[in-house]
């Protein structure tokens, strides 16, 4: 299969390994089709020679980033090749001037943000958590959240253009790029064809280079906790707070699952989240005053209660953050009551942590999601929880749990995200992506195909629910119902820009359900 690619790729890029086949065709849940090689270009001339040439030879194409998709994102369903995307990491232009970055696909957000830091400068949107490995084309692809969110919405929401190679091999510029002698500087010039490539999980093409706004890095940064007795009257405050636009981050979880969390670390990682803590405030003495309130805080004020909530708020000055947190510490004392803000102070002092593939306890894990107006968390929630309660003899049979976590997306978006964990064997993608100490307390379980079978079965029952209280999803891939829940005109159209773009349905085949 390399022979077809050895006269466009050097030789590193061309990988025919069993034990590396294997890797690339697995995902955080599950393994798909082996794929026949993959594939690792250098450069957008290296990758539109190269998917030029796979179409040629019917070879379904499936583009892959850091590999963090639980949707078989890019899980191969016919023979075909693995677009490893991970060597096209440069980022190429940053004009301070007209506030605009332009990165290759494979770039991840942690090194985008190092390459901006030095300038003052930040993406809007600036990456998920997972941001250390994952990268800027996977997240657009994808519809990631996490940083930026609940202040700039989604990582699409910050893109002004990208250069697209199709089926075909040639190259689609969108935006203000699209026009002759300009460049990447503005997203809408006509029809929005950059946001056509924004979330669609590499179907429609495979994105060689993103072009990203930039705004100042925020120079005053804060954060607050609140804890509440009740899923209501968290859920009624995040959305009030939301509603106002005074977050930059806004995330929530069980105080019993950031108690868990927090205990997990030990002594060294302590110390070591401390010094972060310590280096990323303004000043010495303002590092050794972080320091020491976070030490002193710990972890006992988790112990009373039922659900927590966590602001990062920003801005140019410390009054105008001073001003934003007290007008969120107004709206949320009628539902809860606040407390010492470790959460989101770790969370600053280290955006981009090592992020495991298990859980703590070294469990396999599987977290499904689903985005909700706020009118509908409650009554979602509430029949979710009553589906699980069904399931609980058989999720004791292999230590399974189900713990919801949440975030606030821009002024008018509910993430609820259920991390399902359960005893379970570690594949080799979960072991490359994973510390070694995780992978230690997974040796004592055996593989358990019943129990993943059990995590599919409530994954399908939340999409279910979804669909009843009108709900959507990020990180579509091949598992979230798209086209199934879009009306039939929308059915057409999408099919016949699928049709166009990718005459032969090479593209990510079953993406999107296309």
């Amino acid at each position: 299969m390399g022979r077809i690619f050895a006269p466009l790729l050097n030789e590193q890029g061309i990988v025919t390994d069993d034990r590396e086949l294997e890797y690339f065709s697995q995902d955080y849940f599950r393994a798909g089709r082996q794929a026949l090689c993959v594939i690792a270009p250098r450069n957008i001339d290296e990758l539109a020679n190269a998917i030029r040439a796979a179409t040629e030879n019917d070879l379904a194409i499936y583009p892959r980033g850091a590999g963090y998709s639980y949707t078989d994102g890019y899980l191969h369903t016919k023979p075909g090749i693995t677009i490893d995307m991970r060597s096209m990491s440069n980022v190429l232009d940053v004009n301070e001037i007209d506030m605009y970055v332009t990165v290759e696909a494979g770039c991840t957000w942690a090194d985008l943000d190092d390459a901006l830091r030095p300038l003052n400068l930040r993406t809007p949107f600036w990456g998920p958590l997972s941001g250390k490995r994952a990268t800027v084309g996977g997240g657009v692809s994808q519809g990631a959240a996490s940083l930026g969110s609940s202040k700039y919405g989604l990582s699409a929401d910050s893109v002004l253009s990208a250069e697209v190679v199709t089926a075909n091999g040639k190259v689609v510029r969108t935006g203000s790029l699209g026009s002759s002698n300009t460049s990447p500087f503005f997203r809408n010039y006509g029809p929005d064809m950059t946001g056509l490539f924004c979330g669609d999980c590499g179907a429609l093409g495979v994105k060689a280079h993103v072009t990203l706004r930039l705004v100042r890095r925020p120079s005053h940064i804060a954060g607050l906790s609140f804890g509440f007795d009740s899923f209501e009257s968290m859920t009624e405050a995040s959305a009030a707070i939301a509603r106002e636009g005074l977050a930059s981050e806004s995330f929530g979880m069980p105080a019993s699952y950031a108690l868990a969390a927090s205990q997990s670390a030990d002594l060294t990682d302590d110390l070591r989240l401390l010094l972060k803590i310590g280096r990323s405030s303004s000043g010495p003495m303002t590092g050794l005053i972080r320091m020491a309130k976070v030490a002193l805080s710990g972890r006992r004020f988790l112990n009373d209660l039922q659900q927590t909530w966590h602001w990062v708020v920003e801005g140019p000055s410390q009054q105008s953050v001073n001003v934003q947190a007290m007008e969120i510490r107004r709206l949320a004392a009628g539902f809860g009551r606040e407390l010492p803000n470790t959460i989101p102070t770790a969370m600053l002092a280290d955006p981009f942590p090592d992020h495991d593939m298990l859980s703590p306890t070294g469990q396999r894990q599987l977290p499904p999601s689903v985005v909700l107006p706020f009118s509908k968390v409650m009554p979602f929630h509430s029949e979710f929880i009553k589906r699980l309660a069904s399931h609980k003899p058989e999720m004791a049979k292999h230590n399974m749990s189900v713990t919801p976590v949440f975030a606030t997306i821009s002024t008018n978006g509910f993430l609820y995200e259920p991390v399902i964990a359960w005893d379970d064997t570690p594949e080799e993608f979960h072991k490359r992506h994973t510390a070694d100490p995780t992978i230690e307390k997974s040796a004592a379980f055996r593989s358990n195909p019943k129990g993943r079978e059990l995590a599919a079965i409530i994954r399908d029952e939340m999409i279910d629910l979804a669909q009843k209280y009108g709900g959507i999803h990020l990180q579509i891939g091949k598992v979230y119902p798209y086209l199934n829940s879009r009306d039939e005109n929308s059915v057409v159209l999408l099919s016949q820009l699928k049709n166009a773009l990718d005459p032969r349905g090479l593209m990510n085949p079953g993406a999107l359900s296309l």
